[in-house]
């Protein structure tokens, strides 16, 4: 990797786990006034663990320009920065927005973990995730159109599959063994990195 993919992707200095994660705001959510969003500040930067998340989420998108990482959770969207900043929408109220908080710093904090263990991921495990498309996933899936899945058809189950609306148990026929190669290379596509 080259200094610039270095720098890119954060250079690593001995990461410790997040112990707090602090809401500094708190407002209207745009989408539904009777729901909030708010803005939360981590404890410590995050720029060395956005792309072991990018890899992690399956429907994460990365923005190394911007150095953030987005993806939705249940009915949130999440946004998480290098510097630490982590923004969440469509929230109930504070109490839900406290235990969210907890539950993104416990991925967060099993990001750190899988640095530790296994180092930074190469750029071009980042750049092959960020090639996959719905035509790359409709030509692993069974292509019979069969509607088993509640989608119209595979290629409309990939699109879903890809923005996080479906998961690969959705499909019935992946189930099946004659499809578990195409299942796993799915899964590893879409989530080339498990975090524990």
């Amino acid at each position: 990797m080259s200094k610039k993919d270095d720098k890119d992707f954060g250079e690593t200095s001995s990461p410790d786990v997040v112990k707090r994660i602090e809401i500094k705001e708190i407002t209207p959510c745009i989408i539904d006034p009777r729901r909030i969003k708010f803005i939360a500040q981590a404890d410590q930067p995050l720029g060395d663990i956005l792309p072991i998340l990018y890899l992690a989420i399956p429907n994460a998108k990365y923005s190394e320009g911007i150095r953030s990482l987005s993806y939705r959770y249940k009915e949130h969207l999440v946004t998480i920065f290098s510097n630490g900043q982590i923004g969440m929408t469509y929230v109930k109220d504070r109490d839900e927005a406290e235990q969210l908080i907890e539950e993104v710093r416990d991925l967060i904090n099993r990001a750190f973990t899988y640095l530790k263990t296994h180092g930074k991921p190469g750029l071009e495990q980042v750049q092959a995730k960020m090639g996959v498309n719905p035509m790359k996933v409709y030509n692993l899936l069974p292509r019979t159109n069969c509607g088993e899945c509640g989608e119209q058809g595979c290629f409309a189950f990939a699109v879903k599959l890809l923005n996080g609306d479906r998961t690969l148990n959705d499909c019935p026929l992946l189930m099946r063994e004659e499809y578990e190669a195409n299942r796993v290379q799915i899964d590893r596509m879409l989530n080339p990195i498990k975090l524990r």
